[in-house]
């Protein structure tokens, strides 16, 4: 079964095989990004709601290589396998992909050994959506003021932080003080527009955001140094 979908005029072709809750994400993001997606999934129902924002959405296995050379998947740019539920077939898409020399194979993972296997038959790239969830999670429920937070590594991240209530009106240096030298300023989210680099004389106004980057040890010092912080914000679901 073969859901049209949209046309599109996009040089760059995407496949996105599996469309649960990751993988229609991806492919509706690369659509609106402009990318032309087509998308294949063994189910009917959610084939049919895809072809509202995919180019082809088709009902199929991602494990059929036969079905891969039909529907032309080696002439995309990049591939993303998104069956995180099932091991094999996970594992086998992604080998089939490679073997048809798709570029640049992207697989989500639900454990790191899932991850090495991926790797192993020659993912580019293995996302853990659930475990990167879960640390941006843990992050802004361990440290309460912290509104997101991407980990770089087991001890560095990037922190989004509400302006102090009490240090409004004050230079950016106030607010880092002692951390001036530990915890870097990428940059000021003021409503609808970013300051990058801000200069460390920056008047911050009410309801400014930082984006700071540091070890976590810094960045919970420099939390635990405003305790007002504390009052304000909720996860969000972007660093930006």
């Amino acid at each position: 079964m073969r859901a049209p979908g949209r046309k599109h005029e996009h040089s760059e072709r995407v496949a996105v095989i599996g469309l649960g809750r990751f993988g229609t994400s991806v492919a509706k993001t690369l659509h609106e990004l402009g990318y032309e997606v087509t998308a294949i999934d063994r189910g009917e129902k959610q084939i049919q709601e895809a072809s509202d924002f995919v180019t082809l959405a088709v009902q199929g296995d991602g494990t059929d290589q036969e079905l891969l050379r039909q529907l032309s998947i080696d002439q995309s740019a990049v591939a993303v396998v998104a069956q995180g539920e099932s091991l094999e077939a996970s594992v086998l898409s992604t080998l089939l992909l490679k073997k048809l020399r798709v570029p640049w194979v992207v697989a989500k993972a639900k454990s790191t050994l899932h991850g090495e296997l991926l790797r192993k038959v020659g993912a580019d790239r293995v996302v853990f959506p659930e475990l990167d969830a879960g640390v941006r999670l843990a992050h802004s429920l361990g440290v309460r003021h912290i509104n997101d937070y991407i980990s770089l590594s087991p001890s560095t991240g990037i922190a989004k932080l509400q302006t102090p209530a009490n240090l409004v009106g004050h230079p950016l240096v106030d607010v880092i003080g002692n951390l001036g030298s530990k915890l870097n300023v990428l940059l000021i989210k003021r409503g609808s527009s970013l300051i990058t680099v801000p200069h460390y004389q920056e008047v911050l106004q009410a309801n400014d955001e930082l984006i700071v980057v540091g070890a976590d040890a810094h960045i919970e010092e420099f939390c635990e140094h405003n305790p007002d912080i504390a009052r304000i914000g909720h996860p969000a679901n972007s660093v930006v």
